[in-house]
């Protein structure tokens, strides 16, 4: 986190019409992870969170091709070459070649050299633009390269053909260009969504972004088949629902809601098993009902019931998919230690139930089924996709929150999960009634990544971060240190009282 650089202020920015930017030299990992935090911010207030995977590499390749024509220039001054001229340019090239992929050697020229990047982002109709800016004038040659890269892009149908055509000793091998296009194809959107623009004395690139992917036609009955797939899942049975509503009801014992669980030992073993997984209590097994209810409360029980029994249908209909619940049951966790460790006791458990449920419809989104989910795989491996469900989010073009915020609605959940599970990547959405909830799982399922390890609090929004006082990088981290410690000794705990 830069002191000087906030990009949740800029997307505040943004998101009045004003065109916001980041200037620079030198792409070091502070820079990059400066512009990759705002393009995430950006597309999380607009529920296009999924993109990111789709457009972070392709302004990084914009970026680091910006970054390697001024390495160019400076590298051909310091050799007394004039780039303009023929026979240097080849001269130049030959030596070129050795440091056009290692920016940090000629780090210092470009530091004192008078050539800088910008990188413009604005909001438009149904979308947004992205500009990345050098001043330097670009060689006719170059510019032919640039057009040829993006033209063959077109043709190309996968990254082994695009090496076998497109290869480029001289200049490195431009292979990048081709890549990024070919995420945006599969992402939905015209290649022809790249557009060289050169100037006077700068060189400009201009990425325009549309937020609807794909002909209105085809996302609508995607959309249907979604919406079919979501009626179609089980009603909560009618002693659940019988018990939720005595849950509702303020003349309701605990002895009362205790004996009517008993009496069904199928319940009675989801209650238990959910109360203990979830982490009510660290250290300890609750053993019956009645300590069950004790422990987490008539106002809780509610949604231990929505959680159980939602849990019991997914896994039922969706039962291969146990990566997400290993991530839900990490963010459940988090969830409630902050609410606890942050000063937002009251709703401790509420927080809990929320980050268990946060990311049910990612369920329906990997059982599409969709044939594309290959053909994006085999092109994107190892370029730091996250899941396979981001994938067929940006194919289908709608989130797995929005997903789940329907499926809450067919189940009739509180109306405060209801906003967690939508919101939960969007916490400044002004539509959030339940803010606090919403922003504590939000900070949980963003520590709850598999890539926590290394993460970044720029991607976190600064509200957030100022809310749990975890604005600072040094005490960012060791929170999180300290989340990770004390889950990995709660499974600890609770894998000995299992035994």
């Amino acid at each position: 986190m830069s002191a000087l650089f906030n990009s949740s202020k800029l997307t505040d920015d943004f998101d009045r019409g004003e065109e916001v930017f980041i200037s620079f030299q030198y792409v070091s990992k502070g820079v990059e992870s400066d512009i990759n935090s705002l393009l995430a911010k950006i597309l999380s207030r607009y529920d296009k969170l999924y993109l990111y995977e789709a457009l972070e590499p392709v302004v990084r390749e914009l970026v680091q091709n910006a970054v390697k024509a001024n390495m160019k220039r400076v590298y051909f001054t310091s050799m007394n070459l004039d780039i303009a001229d023929d026979a240097d340019y080849e001269k130049g090239m030959r030596e070129f070649r050795r440091v056009a992929y290692h920016p940090e050697l000629l780090k210092d020229m470009l530091m004192n050299s008078i050539y800088r990047i910008v990188v413009k982002i604005r909001k438009r109709d149904a979308g947004m633009d992205i500009d990345i800016i050098n001043n330097a004038r670009i060689m006719p040659r170059e510019l032919e390269r640039l057009h040829y890269r993006i033209e063959k892009a077109v043709q190309c149908r996968n990254f082994t053909e695009a090496y076998e055509n497109v290869y480029d000793a001289t200049e490195g091998a431009g292979l990048g260009i081709i890549l990024s296009a070919m995420l945006l194809k599969n992402a939905g959107m015209d290649v022809h969504i790249i557009t060289p623009a050169p100037e006077v004395d700068s060189m400009k690139v201009s990425l325009a972004v549309p937020f609807e992917q794909r002909s209105i036609e085809i996302t609508s009955a995607i959309k249907d088949t979604i919406m079919e797939d979501v009626k179609s899942l089980p009603t909560f049975p009618e002693d659940v629902m019988e018990i939720r509503e005595m849950c509702r009801n303020p003349d309701t014992t605990i002895e009362a809601i205790s004996g009517r669980i008993s009496r069904d030992p199928s319940l009675t073993a989801d209650v238990l098993k959910l109360s203990n997984s979830a982490g009510f209590i660290t250290g300890k097994r609750i053993k019956t009902v009645g300590e069950a209810v004790m422990v987490i409360g008539l106002r809780n029980l509610e949604m231990v019931l929505t959680a159980a029994f939602a849990r019991k249908i997914l896994d039922k209909r969706y039962r291969r998919y146990g990566q997400v619940w290993e991530h839900c049951n990490r963010t459940a966790f988090y969830a409630r230690m902050i609410a606890l460790d942050m000063g937002f006791s009251g709703i401790s458990e509420q927080a809990l139930i929320a980050g268990l449920l946060h990311d049910i419809g990612k369920f329906v989104l990997l059982s599409t089924g969709s044939g594309v989910v290959s053909r994006i795989s085999s092109i994107v491996k190892n370029r730091r996709i996250r899941s396979t469900a981001i994938i067929e989010e940006i194919s289908i073009g709608i989130s797995h929150a929005a997903i789940g915020a329907l499926m809450a609605e067919r189940w009739n959940f509180p109306d405060e999960l209801i906003e967690a599970i939508r919101y939960h990547h969007a916490p400044l959405h002004p539509s959030i009634v339940h803010r606090d909830l919403v922003a504590i799982v939000h900070m949980a399922n963003q520590l709850a990544e598999e890539r926590a390890q290394g993460i970044d609090a720029r991607f976190i929004e600064s509200v957030v971060l100022e809310k749990f006082r975890l604005d600072r990088p040094s005490a960012f981290k060791r929170y999180h240190r300290h989340l990770s410690e004390r889950y990995a000794s709660h499974h600890f705990l609770v894998r000995r009282g299992a035994q």
